[in-house]
């Protein structure tokens, strides 16, 4: 598995985990707010803003990630195609045949 594979799968795991406390916390909120006073009641929701904030930055730098690992994709696959036209045109006939292969199926 490489480097960038375990990252993504510690950054899915770390959003999980944040979404899980922000329904946690929304729940606990929602439960508390009939019965305490004002005090516990902004407590919670200064907590629960936190935890949004930390989940909203969370989501951001993955998805810039996501966005910049696409642009690198594409740049590369352009760079391939440009440097070898006819092995990419053999390429993409190849693959259209085992997609047509496995559709007529």
């Amino acid at each position: 598995m490489s480097q960038t594979t375990v990252q993504l799968a510690l950054g899915k795991q770390k959003i999980i985990e944040d979404i899980k406390v922000l329904l946690n916390d929304a729940e606990e909120l929602l439960r508390l707010s009939a019965t305490l006073p004002g005090e516990g009641v902004d407590a919670l929701r200064s907590r629960l803003r936190e935890h949004v904030d930390a989940a909203r930055v969370t989501l951001e730098d993955a998805q810039a990630n996501a966005q910049s690992r696409y642009r690198a994709g594409v740049d590369c696959t352009e760079k391939y195609v440009k440097d070898n036209p006819w092995q990419s045109l053999g390429i993409a006939a190849g693959v259209g045949f085992l997609v047509g292969l496995l559709v007529s199926r």
